[in-house]
């Protein structure tokens, strides 16, 4: 049986990243949310500020893409892991000492994840939809790949996507993230313009407990594989830069080992291997930073999860256009 790979496709139009300057810690300030936003985002949660100032750069970059399209065509996806992970801890705190009635009203609608993405949708009139994932580490490229397949379908013209994070006071053994990457994605099939770039995604999953076994583990190596061949066919198609972030994991490790027996059949460049950070922005930093190898190739990203959660991407600029 022939196992189908459902790849996304959809244009860059625009990218932004707002993140900590190189060296900064986890604990020191480095975002003025008055300086980037302005006034009436106090309250607002970090990674919402982080989330909004990207949308602002992003949509700049993409010279308005949103204007020409009635709102109910536009639409958000975010992907997240801790955006709001260090105020549920401060809720549980308050609650668990001093009872409910001690909560703030400004920080208690935050309760919900999915308000970040519903800011963004309010701030940029993005009526179409707006949704929030939050599958560990690999939640932000799904984000991608879920925008993409709702232009596909013709439920919006336009969409933000992308990633926001803040530091999980329980980031286990992973660098704690911060920051934001936004994408502006148009349907694919176009041509990208000036400075833009083609955005293909796969999503997949190992299930854990299969890699116990030798036929579990062929299986595993296989469904990465196939998924690799889908996204880059071979010929120009061929990534110039690969790169995987994986936690320590069997699921880490099975993926790390089909993407290295694909990389020596198919690609000649090495790879890269990065351990994964507590959170989902790396990947889509990756995919949306500039400019692409050599000014006109293809970076091949793939992150993995111990859930099981695999998420495949590649950004091509239009020279390597398919």
């Amino acid at each position: 049986m022939t196992v189908r790979v459902a790849v996304a496709e959809s244009v860059v139009h625009g990218a932004a990243l707002v993140l900590p300057p190189e060296g900064t810690g986890p604990a020191e300030a480095w975002f003025d949310h008055r300086a980037r936003l302005g006034r009436g985002y106090k309250y607002l949660p970090p990674a919402g500020q982080y989330l909004l100032a990207a949308a602002r750069r992003a949509l700049e970059d993409s010279g308005g893409a949103t204007d020409s399209h009635a709102p109910e065509l536009r639409g958000a996806v975010v992907g997240t892991n801790s955006a709001v992970a260090a105020l549920h801890a401060g809720i549980d705190g308050t609650v668990r000492r001093e009872g409910a009635a001690a909560l703030s009203p400004m920080s208690v609608p935050y309760f919900s994840v999915n308000l970040i993405a519903g800011r963004l949708s309010a701030e940029h009139l993005l009526k179409g939809f707006h949704l929030t994932v939050t599958s560990p580490r690999v939640a932000g490229v799904e984000a991608l790949h879920l925008a993409a397949l709702e232009l596909a379908a013709g439920r919006t013209a336009v969409a933000l996507a992308g990633a926001a994070e803040a530091p999980d006071p329980r980031p286990g053994d992973a660098e704690p993230e911060a920051g934001a990457a936004l994408l502006v994605l148009r349907p694919g099939g176009g041509p990208p313009p000036a400075g833009g770039a083609v955005l293909r995604t796969v999503l997949r999953f190992v299930p854990p407990p299969a890699l116990a076994a030798a036929d579990g583990r062929r299986l595993a190596r296989d469904s990465v594989r196939r998924a690799l061949d889908a996204l880059c066919p071979g010929g120009p198609a061929a990534p110039d830069e690969v790169e995987l972030l994986a936690d320590p994991s069997p699921v880490g490790d099975a993926v790390a080992d089909a993407l290295r027996s694909w990389c020596a059949e198919r690609v000649p460049v090495s790879a890269r291997w990065s351990g994964a950070r507590a959170g989902a922005l790396a990947p889509v930093v990756r995919l949306a930073a500039r400019p692409l190898p050599a000014g006109a190739g293809r970076r091949l990203v793939v992150t993995a999860s111990r859930a099981g959660g695999v998420a495949l991407a590649t950004a091509h600029t239009p020279e390597h256009t398919d």
